[in-house]
């Protein structure tokens, strides 16, 4: 892995700083501005900015539902896809550590059944689909539905 990449407290101006992939935007559609969710999602549970060279290719976390469960999001920059291996690995590292740091027994994400990669990427971290949830998207788009429980091999 690139020594200069590398993942930091999340800050709502790390957001403000990406250049989102299309994927990203496409599932913000319909939500509240970029700023005022991250304001929202710092504070509503474990987050993180992957940095690359200074610069922010990524933000993430996870939303804590109540003690134990939470769903993860990802907002992926196009700065991602210059370091697609070390990024996908990074990641990964941070969501087994969510279990041991910040006692996590699921996670879930709910992924656009459209976005090939974005699906890749949950089954990549560890997700298991769990199931489609049409209509699920602010703009009404199918999500399939990833749950990861403790059992996970670590």
């Amino acid at each position: 892995m690139p020594a200069h990449l590398h993942a930091t407290p999340f800050l709502p101006a790390h957001a403000a700083s990406l250049c989102l992939r299309p994927g990203a935007a496409m599932a913000l559609a319909g939500l509240p501005p970029l700023d005022e969710l991250a304001r929202a999602y710092q504070g509503a549970g474990p987050a993180w900015t992957v940095v690359a060279g200074g610069e922010a290719i990524a933000c993430g976390g996870v939303v804590r539902f109540w003690p134990g469960v939470g769903e993860c999001w990802c907002w992926a920059g196009a700065g991602v896809d210059r370091w697609p291996v070390a990024f996908a690995r990074l990641v990964r590292g941070v969501v087994q550590g969510l279990c041991r740091e910040h006692g996590f027994h699921r996670l879930q994400i709910h992924v656009r059944s459209d976005d090939e990669r974005a699906n890749r990427f949950a089954s990549h971290l560890g997700f298991t689909l769990e199931g489609r949830c049409p209509g699920f998207g602010a703009d009404r788009s199918t999500h399939n539905l990833y749950g990861r429980f403790r059992q996970w091999k670590e």
